[in-house]
């Protein structure tokens, strides 16, 4: 099956952190003029990036491209239609403007989630949501910055009566991937699928036959490679700022989908939700149950 494709910007960004210096260059030179890319010459751009023809021919294969000729089709036919939407970002982000970088911000993760839209596969995204209604447990796992967003979809899912654990550690992470079931299902939600600690973790989880869904950036990761099934979100952080990645965006839009998608179909949600509320709807200025009986 053929993998589904982003946009070339989101191509760039999944691929930036295993680019050369150079392809670097022209990466970031594309990012900052995307709006001038189709009516550019390879050799244009070389110079302009500072590269050689020869290496922008090599990026273009890099990103999977047959030609330029097709990268730069591709460009235009987006470029068109996130125009028409007022979605083309002007990459201007300054304290002199601050209206100007929110409305950059917005359009850039506008973007990102239709990226997103396209990118993820219906079946995979309802064999997801299956095995989290079916399972004894679920447990989410993932590394540094993207422990929060764990955490987050974590107490999300709880909330529909499933028994769900995300320990606030990697290494807790670690200890509870040992005692998995082939009853349980865990939940990887990792950018670039490569962290050391995850994948050592998904041998303990193939040792015990338990199932895994894995959110990721990058679909050919050695972890999402070995998933029951991956969901793939895109990420335009590098157009932003290219040296941290930062955003959990389009990965938090999924989540939110697969909960969703989880309460329409969870039995007796209703029932749950009148408790939950009934537990902690003082705490949030809501007295009494907000579900008739």
């Amino acid at each position: 099956m053929q993998q589904r494709r982003g946009s070339v910007i989101n191509e760039i960004c999944s691929l930036y952190d295993r680019m050369s210096e150079s392809e670097k260059l022209i990466a970031d030179f594309m990012m900052a003029n995307q709006g001038d890319i189709p009516s550019m010459t390879t050799r244009e751009i070389a110079a302009r990036s500072e590269t050689s023809a020869a290496t922008v021919s090599r990026f273009v294969r890099h990103l999977g491209y047959e030609s330029f000729t097709k990268l730069r089709d591709a460009m235009q036919h987006e470029n068109g239609v996130a125009a028409d939407a007022g979605e083309l970002p002007s990459m201007r982000i300054a304290l002199d403007d601050p209206r100007g970088a929110m409305e950059t911000v917005l359009s850039a993760k506008s973007r990102e989630l239709h990226d997103t839209l396209r990118l993820v596969d219906e079946k995979d995204l309802i064999a997801a949501v299956h095995l989290l209604e079916q399972a004894d447990s679920i447990v989410f796992a993932a590394v540094g910055n993207t422990i929060p967003a764990a955490l987050s979809a974590s107490f999300l899912i709880a909330q529909l009566g499933l028994r769900t654990h995300c320990a606030p550690t990697t290494e807790a992470m670690m200890l509870s991937s040992l005692s998995l079931t082939p009853r349980d299902v865990i939940v990887f939600i990792s950018k670039s699928g490569h962290s050391k600690r995850l994948n050592k973790m998904m041998d303990n989880v193939i040792d015990s036959r338990t199932p895994s869904i894995v959110i990721t950036n990058i679909p050919d990761s050695p972890l999402a490679c070995r998933a029951t099934c991956v969901l793939q979100a895109a990420t335009l952080d590098r157009m932003l700022n290219s040296n941290l990645p930062f955003s959990h965006n389009s990965i938090n839009f999924i989540i939110e989908v697969i909960f969703l998608l989880l309460c329409s179909d969870v039995p007796n949600f209703e029932a749950r939700a009148g408790l939950l509320w009934k537990s902690l709807g003082e705490d949030k200025g809501v007295p009494g149950e907000v579900f008739g009986a």
